[in-house]
């Protein structure tokens, strides 16, 4: 794999890539890269991702969450001095980034390596929940009252994961039901723990992707095909 980490520029690809980045539009390219691997005629939009281009995705993935003032401790000296003559990165290409990074964990061939190579310790699900993080930092958050939380769920234990508290705006809850038994059905125990815990634990297809978008409400009545007023 050429690969020494679990960090987006810890491999061959994505530092090769990283030296030749000069723009802006040199990040929006390889996401437009990947819509074209999409749309050739030997490749549909299920088209097996190789490592190379995923490698890639997730490095310019980076630069996007870099530019949005969210830095990896992995991005490269030379590179972060570049970014840093570069503009803030608009939504159009932040939702392309997310996009993409979606389209790797979806199914690619750096996804399956990594399901076989970091099997154990599941890192690699760890550093992508820190990107997709990184990734979701400019969306405006609402995050409800710890008594609100503990008045709807119970009260707030550690991390059922790492046995850490957790800090208000960072509290996921897992749900276990017995469905081996038809009274699981209705009865159900939620387990409170970070994210990056949970998905330390989970097999890397199966990793939850907590994407948060802003869509403007022009845009949802866009897509809804509403007529203005």
């Amino acid at each position: 794999m050429g690969t020494w980490g679990t960090g987006s520029f810890e491999n061959d690809s994505a530092l090769d890539w990283a030296a030749e980045v000069a723009s802006i539009d040199d990040i929006d390219g390889k996401f437009n890269e990947l819509d074209s691997f999409g749309q050739t005629d030997d490749c549909g939009p299920d088209a097996y991702i190789e490592v190379d281009l995923a490698s890639e995705i997730l490095a310019a993935a980076e630069c996007v969450a870099f530019l949005m003032g969210r830095q990896a401790a992995d991005v490269p000296d030379d590179l972060r001095n570049r970014l840093g003559t570069m503009a803030k990165p608009d939504t159009p290409l932040i939702n392309k980034a997310k996009d993409s990074v979606s389209r790797i964990l979806a199914g690619s061939e750096l996804l399956d390596l990594w399901s076989e190579e970091d099997s154990e310790t599941n890192e690699w699900n760890i550093a992508i929940s820190g990107l997709i993080d990184r990734l979701n930092a400019d969306v405006p958050c609402n995050p409800p009252p710890l008594e609100q939380i503990e008045s709807s769920q119970g009260y707030l234990t550690p991390c059922a994961f790492c046995d850490q508290p957790i800090a208000e705006g960072e509290i996921f809850q897992l749900e276990f039901r017995d469905l081996s038994n038809a009274d699981g059905l209705f009865v159900s125990r939620g387990l409170y723990c970070h994210l990056a815990c949970l998905n330390g634990k989970l097999h890397s297809k199966h990793m939850v992707q907590n994407w948060k978008f802003n869509i403007a409400q022009a845009e949802i009545d866009r897509i809804l095909g509403r007529k203005e007023d």
